[in-house]
């Protein structure tokens, strides 16, 4: 990294310090792809590796104050994601064996509790409401069998006489839809906290 790729690097930080989401947006699409590819190739899973980068990066923005002290920051970052990893690989072993999970991860957004959040969240949950409202017909159905009514691809598929590879689009789609849109009227941070929920 050149000197002034640092300094600018280290302005960004210091922006994500202070609040800018824009600045969290920007490294969050610099960055989403190479915690995806270590989630994914751990993993083996998608939905698991988009599930990691959520919560990877969102516990950057709960931990924003840190960014301009530090000296390492892509270490910092993988070391994040690779904690949060393995945190998923012992949580998916737990549950294989029917073992209740009790270690709760100390940088978990607290419960809501004060009316200044409740409106939030039902704000939150109307935008989403409108953005679900934008999708195609095919990609609603695909989205409330699959994301609301908990079914599988395969189950959802044969419900809707469909591919499960065409479910996989739709829902791709769907969910496309819904970032851009939530994105659009929240920022990004609040569209990551929306989107964890749905996966």
């Amino acid at each position: 990294m050149t000197a002034h790729e640092l300094h600018t690097e280290n302005n960004l930080f210091r922006a994500i310090a202070n609040g800018d989401e824009k600045a969290f947006e920007q490294l969050f699409n610099q960055y989403r792809n190479k915690v995806y590819t270590i989630a994914w190739k751990i993993t083996g899973s998608e939905a698991l590796a988009e599930e990691i980068v959520l919560d990877v990066f969102l516990k950057v923005w709960l931990k924003r104050e840190q960014l301009p002290g530090l000296e390492y920051f892509t270490a910092w970052l993988f070391t994040i994601t690779r904690n949060r990893v393995f945190k998923t690989l012992k949580q998916l072993a737990q549950q294989a064996t029917n073992q209740s999970i009790t270690d709760q991860e100390e940088w978990l957004l607290p419960p809501v509790a004060s009316s200044s959040e409740r409106l939030l969240e039902k704000e939150y949950r109307q935008i989403l409401h409108d953005a679900v409202s934008r999708l195609s017909p095919q990609q609603k159905k695909v989205y409330q069998l699959i994301k609301e009514n908990g079914m599988k691809r395969e189950e959802a598929a044969k419900a809707l006489n469909l591919s499960p590879e065409t479910v996989k689009r739709h829902l791709a789609e769907a969910m496309q839809v819904i970032r851009t849109y939530c994105s659009y009227h929240l920022g990004t941070y609040a569209t990551l906290l929306i989107i964890k929920e749905l996966l």
